[in-house]
């Protein structure tokens, strides 16, 4: 049902750039437009957006789907809402699984009944959810003590929701109960938030992989051994057609099989690569803008937000949104709390690694890290070359403790990796910049001192990267060629690593960048106008930065935070 409702903003006055931002969301919201937004960390995006967004949602008499690509961002959404100037109906949704007390295999997928699953209660269960926003572990433990399925009953709350709060494959995915916009009778509104992964998790949802058995065999397993026989290779759409006549095998549409529905739906708008060392064969999705539109032309209105997402207009033109507004706005941050450093002596391109390059690499962060009171995180290209530079610090005799990132960590060994970060003593810490720490990880607040970001993380050359660029590009219209395209990828991956260094106003850190080509015209152009680099010598703009001649003081506060103080 409709009503009147003017001003949900939960704060007395927007900051700078977050003014702007609340009108061009408003305006947005209320026109049912697109809007793409670059919108740096600590600007308050999730207060605006929500505001914005319910506005003219709740006005109508619709809802607003908020998505992130992380359960663990949910809680501050659902904090958000708690701010607001009225009760908004909130569900925080996760999967069926994620809520289901029995664990990662519910009964009721396996045909069996469950004793929480009873209609009366889920009923009534999803009316309370509604009366208070509660976030997934507060709803899961409301319906566990009404004796009802937490999932059926987040279900059922929908219908009457002003807010729905999911992962990205709820709506972007082909998931079994992914929210279906054009199935819902009262308008949506939807807000993606942290829209930078959105094209390659749409691609990821959407894309499979043939395994095939290495013992001999006959019918299909025949077939996909011979795609696989020619070597590592694009794969025609057509040659599997043509392999089953010549098996004498029935026509595709014909056969009852997965991995053939899959092969044959895809169609064109994939690329089939044979990995003939891996026994498999990629069904990689490639047109993640077919998805995009699908969802849009149901939406009364959109918004995509990160603070990576420069400049917004590529991000919308790789993912065919045409009619948009697309907006950048200036980090809320004193750039006086903020040094942003290039070092071009040394880098990270493939050519050029060798064990007297990693040394050199050692070398430049042992000095850096020591010229820094407090813990340093350094972001590496990938988990061979971190442990190579890992090996080369420990004969360099720097101060710090070191840890380092691991490929398979569990989500309790970063988290306890990320804890190290306060828990006394100066911690030097070495991550993958394409592992978990770059965003997906949790820090406690001011931990950091300084980030460096070690190289320029060029995506690796490959059949399927090559097909991504190509079919991107055509979808860009030629404004972009393929060694920027390259770049823009890159610096995702870069900005996103900086962002860990500061995330409140109170926070003081430095961001050194370490390879010559970020001084280079091509990239500096594709840089926020507010990540502005500082010319001098590295080791005395680290020092006047954090005072090291007058002394350094830490000051604890009551949170586990430390700031510094005497500046």
């Amino acid at each position: 049902m409709a009503e009147d409702i003017d001003d949900l903003f939960p704060f007395t006055a927007p900051r700078i750039g977050q003014r702007e931002f609340l009108k061009d969301a408003r305006d947005c919201a209320r026109c049912g437009n697109v809007l793409v937004a670059h919108a740096p960390t600590g600007l308050g995006k999730t207060a605006v957006a929500l505001s914005a967004s319910l506005e003219a949602s709740i006005r109508e008499g619709g809802r607003t789907v908020f998505l992130t690509p992380r359960q663990s961002q949910h809680r501050a959404v659902v904090e958000t809402v708690k701010m607001l100037h009225r009760n908004v109906g909130t569900v925080d949704l996760l999967s069926r699984e994620s809520m289901c007390p029995h664990g990662v295999r519910p009964p009721c997928l396996e045909g069996k009944r469950c004793h929480l699953e009873a209609d009366g209660r889920i009923e009534r269960c999803a009316k309370e959810i509604l009366r208070r926003p509660l976030h997934a572990q507060e709803l899961i433990s409301l319906c566990l003590r009404r004796g009802t399925c937490p999932y059926l009953s987040a279900r059922m709350a929908l219908v009457g929701a002003d807010l729905v709060i999911g992962d990205i494959s709820r709506v972007f995915g082909d998931l079994p109960d992914t929210l279906r916009f054009q199935s819902f009778r009262r308008p949506q509104r939807l807000v993606v938030d942290e829209a930078h992964n959105l094209p390659g998790r749409i691609m990821d949802m959407f894309s499979r992989d043939v395994s095939v058995h290495s013992e001999n065999g006959e019918g299909m397993n025949e077939v996909w051994r011979g795609m696989l026989s020619r070597g590592h290779r694009i794969v025609p759409a057509g040659e599997l057609r043509c392999r089953m006549e010549a098996g004498g095998l029935p026509e595709p549409e014909d056969v009852d099989d997965v991995d053939i529905d899959e092969w044959t739906r895809m169609g064109d708008s994939a690329v089939r690569v044979a990995f003939p060392k891996e026994m498999r064969i990629s069904i990689r999705f490639m047109e993640p803008e077919l998805v995009m539109n699908n969802v849009l032309q149901h939406c009364a209105g959109a918004m995509f937000m990160s603070g990576t997402l420069h400049p917004p207009e590529v991000f919308a033109a790789r993912l065919g949104i045409d009619r948009c507004v697309c907006r950048s706005y200036p980090s809320p941050f004193d750039p006086r709390r903020r040094l942003v450093i290039a070092v071009p002596e040394v880098g990270t391109r493939f050519r050029d690694r060798c064990q007297e390059s990693v040394g050199d690499m050692a070398f430049r962060l042992a000095e850096l890290s020591d010229a820094v009171p407090g813990n340093v995180m350094v972001f590496l290209p990938s988990y061979s070359y971190l442990a190579a530079v890992r090996r080369a610090l420990r004969r360099s005799g720097q101060r710090k403790s070191v840890i380092h990132e691991r490929s398979g960590m569990s989500k309790m060994e970063r988290d306890m990796m990320a804890q190290r970060l306060s828990g006394g003593g100066e911690v030097l810490m070495l991550c993958n910049i394409h592992g978990s720490f770059s965003e997906g990880v949790d820090f406690p607040p001011g931990c950091l001192s300084m980030v460096i970001v070690a190289g320029l993380p060029i995506p690796p050359p490959s059949l399927e990267r090559r097909e991504m660029t190509a079919r991107a590009l055509r979808r860009m219209g030629g404004g972009m060629d393929r060694s920027s395209f390259d770049i823009y990828e890159a610096l995702n991956k870069v900005l996103q690593a900086c962002g860990r260094a500061i995330r409140r106003e109170e926070d003081r850190a430095a961001i050194v960048l370490l390879d010559p080509r970020y001084l280079e015209g091509r990239v500096l152009r594709m840089l926020p106008p507010d990540l502005h680099i500082t010319d001098g010598d590295p080791l005395e703009l680290l020092m006047d930065f954090f005072d090291q001649e007058n002394g350094v003081r830490w000051t604890t506060m009551v949170d586990g935070e430390r700031i510094i103080t005497g500046h």
